[in-house]
């Protein structure tokens, strides 16, 4: 798990360059309590709408970062931690605000609470507005919500099928669940994609944490691929250009490398529906196809260089979600 150790700033400089035209124009500094929360929930849902399509999850930007020659450009994007560190930078620049980073194992989120309820962002789910729960809400001592998400897809019969966040708040012990689905058009159901537990005891108080307790992390077992994912800004269809890394005979090179559309299809090297997925990545990330290529492959070498010697990794799954 990411340690409570921490010592590190936040990210640098380089990261927070970007536009807020649509965050910097949210109105006046309020002059109530009731004022106050209403534009700190303006902020947080214009945060939270601008990274969705903006600052993709990126599982090589820390491997460029804490293993490489530094950060990234800005719009390649980052982690889940790191989409999680960007909404709490980027709301507390707009509000004052400051978020409660909590951790399960190796994901993020950020947490505002008040005397009324608490609001979760993470945008690594992918949710399209705030999770906000009132504790008024309660039934039997706990506060549940679910809450359309990303990506936006289709049955077989054209009928929609979104995705959606559940979140369960339970007062008692203060944890907040949160639960991740998305339709399976293989399956032709909803099925669990993610699912964390964030204790109000597993709590981070500076973001990032240290470089000796990330580094760790980057080479953990789960991380079996290194991958771009985006919510295009056009089309608001999800994209992923993927490099899986489990065993050290696979070849790092683009041959490799496969997509996932926004119906969850996998596409090989070489296919029309590849390059397709791969040119919505680039378009969404702002640079050409091959530098979002280079970026994996460069970000697969760092991993396979630093990997302690026996790490073993499961295969990435290559059938149709």
């Amino acid at each position: 798990m990411i340690s409570t150790d921490r010592s590190a700033g936040l990210a640098d400089s380089n990261r927070a360059t970007r536009s807020t035209r649509s965050i910097g124009s949210i109105g006046s500094t309020p002059t109530s309590t009731a004022e106050a929360a209403a534009s700190l929930r303006a902020v947080q849902s214009s945060v939270l709408a601008d990274l969705l399509t903006s600052y993709p999850y990126n599982s090589a930007s820390q491997l460029h970062e804490y293993f490489g020659d530094g950060p990234l450009p800005w719009s390649y994007g980052g982690s889940c931690a790191w989409q999680s560190f960007e909404a709490g930078r980027l709301v507390a620049e707009h509000s004052g605000v400051g978020a409660e980073y909590r951790i399960d194992g190796r994901h993020v989120a950020a947490v505002y609470r008040d005397a009324d309820g608490i609001t979760v962002l993470d945008p690594y789910l992918l949710h399209r507005v705030p999770l906000r729960l009132e504790r008024a809400d309660a039934v039997d001592g706990a506060v549940s919500l679910t809450a359309a998400a990303y990506p936006l897809r289709s049955r077989a019969d054209g009928s929609p099928a979104p995705s959606s966040v559940r979140v369960r708040w339970q007062l008692d012990d203060d944890s907040i669940g949160l639960t991740y689905l998305r339709f399976s058009p293989r399956r032709g159901h909803n099925v669990i994609s993610r699912s964390f537990l964030l204790r109000p005891d597993q709590v981070l108080t500076q973001a990032p944490p240290a470089a000796h307790a990330i580094r760790p992390q980057l080479l953990h077992s789960e991380q079996h691929s290194v991958s771009v994912r985006v919510v295009h800004p056009g089309t608001q269809q999800l994209a992923e250009l993927i490099l899986p890394l489990a065993g050290r005979q696979l070849r790092i090179d683009t041959r490799s490398m496969i997509t996932k559309d926004n119906q969850g299809a996998v596409a090989r090297q070489g296919s029309r529906e590849f390059d397709r997925d791969r040119e919505m990545v680039a378009d969404a990330v702002g640079v050409p196809p091959q530098d979002v290529a280079g970026v994996l492959l460069k970000a697969a070498a760092l991993h396979r260089i630093a990997a302690p010697a026996g790490l073993e990794l499961a295969d990435y799954s290559l059938e149709d979600e």
